[in-house]
C-alpha cells in the first residue's frame, strides 16, 4: 500500500507541475500580446506625427528657398589682375537670384580654377545675399617656346598660349622643342630648377642689366643656360648654378671691355668657370702698309 501511495503522490506532483507550467506559459503569452498591442499603438501614434513633422520641415525648407535674404543679389570677385570679370562669371554659371542653399561652393571653386589664369580659388557666402570669390591668379615669369609660345609661371606650368609681342617685358626662354609639352604641362625639374634660380638672379640685376637687353635664354641639356644679348646676339654661357656670382662677374667684365673699347668685337662670354671667365673677341686683322 505504501508503494501505491507513493506512486499516487508522484502522479499528483507531476500534474501540479504541468498545471503550474501551463499557467506560466499562459501568462507569458498574455504579456507578449500586451507588448505587441503597445507597439502597434505606439506606431499608430508615431507615424502620423512623423508625417506631420516631415511635412512641416519640407514646408520650412521650401520657404527658406524662397527667402529673399538667401538669394544671391551680388557676386564679388577679388584678386582680378589679368582676367576679366565676365570670364569668371561665365565660369561660375550662377543664375541671377539663385538660392545660396542650392550652391556647392567647392564645385564653384573648381569651375573657376579651370580658367588658365587662375591658380587657386576660395568661394564663400557673406549673408545676406553676397557670394564672394577670392582668386589667386598665376603670374608669368617668362615666355617659353616648346613648339609653340606659352606663358610660364614660377611653378613651371605652361598655362596659356601667348604672343611674344604682347609681353615685351618677359624673358623668352627656349630649348624645349621636341619635348611634347602642351598647354597645362609643367617643365621637367632638370630645366625648371636652374631656371628658377636664374630668373631670380636676373631680377635682382635689373638696375644694370634689364631683361630687354636679353633677347633669348636658351636651355641646353648638357651645358645649362645660355643668354643672348639683344644687340649682336652675343652668347653668355651661364651653366647650371651660382648665377648671382656669375652676373656680378659679368658686370665687371662688361665694364672692363667698355673701358678698353672692345665691346663691339666680343663674340662670346663663358662664365661657367669657377672664379673666372672666358671672353672671345673677333679683332680685325691689321692691314699691311
Amino acid at each position: 500500500m505504501d508503494g501505491l501511495n507513493i506512486e499516487i503522490w508522484r502522479g499528483f506532483t507531476a500534474m501540479g507541475t504541468k498545471r503550474n507550467r501551463y499557467r506560466v506559459d499562459r501568462q507569458a503569452q498574455i504579456r507578449r500580446w500586451v507588448s505587441r498591442i503597445k507597439v502597434v499603438l505606439f506606431l499608430s501614434l508615431c507615424v502620423p506625427l512623423i508625417l506631420i513633422l516631415s511635412a512641416a520641415l519640407a514646408h520650412s525648407y521650401f520657404a527658406l528657398l524662397d527667402a529673399p535674404w538667401l538669394r544671391v543679389d551680388e557676386i564679388q570677385i577679388l584678386g582680378l589682375k589679368h582676367l576679366d570679370r565676365k570670364e569668371v562669371l561665365n565660369a561660375l554659371g550662377v543664375p541671377r537670384h539663385a538660392c545660396i542653399l542650392n550652391l556647392n561652393l567647392e564645385e564653384l571653386a573648381k569651375k573657376t580654377e579651370s580658367l588658365p589664369w587662375v591658380r587657386s580659388t576660395v568661394v564663400r557666402v557673406d549673408l545676406p545675399g553676397r557670394l564672394v570669390v577670392e582668386l589667386t591668379e598665376r603670374e608669368p615669369v617668362a615666355i617659353a617656346y616648346a613648339d609653340e609660345f606659352y606663358l610660364l609661371d614660377a611653378e613651371g606650368k605652361l598655362f596659356l598660349k601667348a604672343n611674344v609681342e604682347q609681353y615685351p617685358k618677359l624673358l623668352l626662354v627656349t630649348g624645349f622643342s621636341g619635348m611634347s609639352l602642351k598647354q597645362g604641362a609643367f617643365l621637367p625639374p632638370e630645366p625648371l630648377e636652374p631656371f628658377t634660380r636664374l630668373i631670380e638672379a636676373l631680377t635682382r640685376s635689373q638696375n644694370w642689366m634689364p631683361l630687354n637687353q636679353i633677347s633669348e635664354c636658351r636651355w641646353h641639356k648638357d651645358d645649362g643656360y645660355v643668354l643672348y644679348t639683344t644687340q649682336k646676339a652675343i652668347p653668355i654661357e651661364m651653366g647650371w648654378d651660382y648665377y648671382e656670382q656669375k652676373l656680378d662677374r659679368l658686370q665687371r667684365i662688361l665694364a672692363v671691355l667698355a673701358a678698353r673699347q672692345v665691346l663691339d668685337v666680343v663674340t662670346r662670354i663663358d662664365l661657367d668657370y669657377p672664379g673666372r671667365a672666358y671672353v672671345s673677341c673677333n679683332f680685325p686683322v691689321p692691314k699691311g702698309i
